[in-house]
Formats: structure tokens, sequence, C-alpha cells
């Protein structure tokens, strides 16, 4: 049975969708996406005897708009540490993100690394390692979206124009061999449609004081110390599965990295039965 919670963190209340019972698994979904990304993970996860816990992020509906109006990596890390707090005041806590949720990991387990036993990020390696990968030409052409996001006014009109239909090209464009189900793309849309320009912001926070130069941008450099793994899917068209070259030196507890074939940047819905194992070996019995 599923518990919807609405929690109260201060600067925001995050909806989290809580399957199970047992040690908490925090599994963070990224863009364009929803609390129902992990939906291939939750079954093996519970059945392992875990606790699984889907928030979603800060600005997405049904998730409140921060009073801050901040949606920086140093923000979003903190959120996944009250999380943490609130759901597993007493025991460390496994962790599971995929793209913004990969990012939000890098920031808490910089923030808080006691509070987590386990990291997995999935699609987006770490910043530090992929920063001077990010001008390589083919990755360019693939962020072409961060820039687009920045025109203010622009932005919003061509992510709302046509019921979201950028949002099914970036599922086709990022996922090649996948076909998201319209009813699973509708559910994404729904979260979106009330908050684009909180949506957009994640990206416009890229080029805020603090991500260039502040506690954000130091957070998402810091050497990860918590014990992880990394999956990213060969086909990946949104960061090239090259950005996870030279990644290991960055993480002093150890990791590995798993690339899986066949699969893009949703690869936990596209090989679950890759994953899956990748995931509950690594996170290891409760």
């Amino acid at each position: 049975m599923a518990e919807t919670k609405t929690l109260d963190l201060g600067d925001v209340e995050l909806s989290c969708i809580v399957h199970g019972d047992g040690p908490l698994v925090l599994c963070v979904h990224g863009f364009p996406d929803d609390a129902r990304s992990f939906r291939a993970q939750i079954d093996p996860l519970v059945a392992r005897g875990f606790r699984v816990a889907c928030p979603t992020m800060r600005g997405y509906a049904p998730s409140s708009i921060p009073k801050s109006r901040r949606y920086d990596a140093e923000a979003l890390g903190r959120d996944l540490v009250a999380l943490a707090d609130r759901l597993s005041p007493g025991a460390p806590v496994r962790l599971v993100g995929h793209d913004w949720g990969a990012i939000a990991g890098y920031a808490a387990t910089a923030l808080a690394p006691a509070r987590f036993s386990h990291l997995v990020t999935i699609a987006v390696p770490h910043i530090r390692a992929t920063l001077p990968l990010l001008a390589l030409p083919a990755q360019l052409r693939r962020s072409w979206y961060i820039a687009f996001f920045q025109l203010r006014g622009i932005a919003e009109r061509g992510l709302a124009k046509n019921d979201f239909a950028l949002i099914d090209r970036l599922w086709r464009d990022w996922s090649p061999g996948y076909v998201a189900s319209r009813e699973d793309l509708d559910h994404i849309k729904a979260g979106i449609a009330p908050r684009v320009p909180e949506v957009l912001a994640y990206y416009r926070a890229f080029f805020t004081p603090s991500s260039l130069f502040g506690e954000a941008r130091r957070l998402l450099l810091a050497q990860t110390t918590v014990p992880a793994i990394h999956i990213h899917g060969e086909d990946d068209g949104c960061v090239g599965v090259e950005l996870t070259r030279g990644i290991e030196r960055h993480f002093l507890a150890g990791i590995r990295v798993h690339t899986v074939p066949r699969a893009g940047h949703f690869v936990h819905l596209e090989r679950p039965e890759i994953v899956n194992p990748i995931l509950l070996d690594f996170l290891g019995a409760p």
C-alpha cells in the first residue's frame, strides 16, 4: 500500500509517496519527469524489505513553490537532507537520484554525508568530472535546451506549446529506443503545466551567483565520500556516456560505473531487468 505524505520542510512543502516498510530508500526524479519515475524499481525494493519514498521535487506540482524561490543545487540538496531527517531520523538513508535527482544527491551527500549510507546516481555523472567535457561538440549539441531555457518568456511559451510537445520530443531524443506511454507523459505534463516558470528555474539557477561562485558550486565540486554507483545508458541523448570518463577519482569511498547497452537517459525505465539487479546488489540487505 502506498501512502502520500505532504512534508513541510520550512522553505517548501514536498509531496512524497511512500511504499512499504523498513530502512529508507529515497528515490528522486529529474526533468521532465515526476515522482512515478521509479515505478519499475519500487516493487523489487519493497520485496527486499525496504521502505521507498518518492518525493516530487520543489516547484513541481503537487509540491509547493518554495518561499525562497531557490532552485540551485544547495536548495535541492537541503531538501533531501530534510527528507532524510524527517523520514529516517534514526538511521542513514540509501539515496537514488536520476537527472536533477542525481544533482541533488551530490549536493545532499556533500552537505550531510553521515545521513546517507549509499548513493546511486543515474544519467548525470559527478559534476566535477563533467565540467571539462561539457564543451565537447557532441555534448553542446545535446545541451541546446539549456540555452533555450534561459530565454525568459520565449522558453515558457515554447515548453507549453502544442500540449507540451517539447516534452514528448525530449523523451524521444534522450531515450531513442524507448516509447513512453501517453498516460505516463500526460501525468508528467500535469505536474509541469501549472509550474512552467518554476521548472525552468532549475536551469536558470545554473547561472546564479551561488551556482557560479558560492555554496552550490562548492557542494557540486566536492568529492563524494559516500559509497556510490553510477548507472548510465550507452545511448543517452541528453548526457553522453563519454561524460562518465574519469569520474572514479571524485568518489573517495569508491564507485562502480555501470554502462547499460541499448538504453538512453531514462535507463531505469528502459532496462529494469538490468538496472534492478545492479541496484539491489549495491543497496544490500535491509
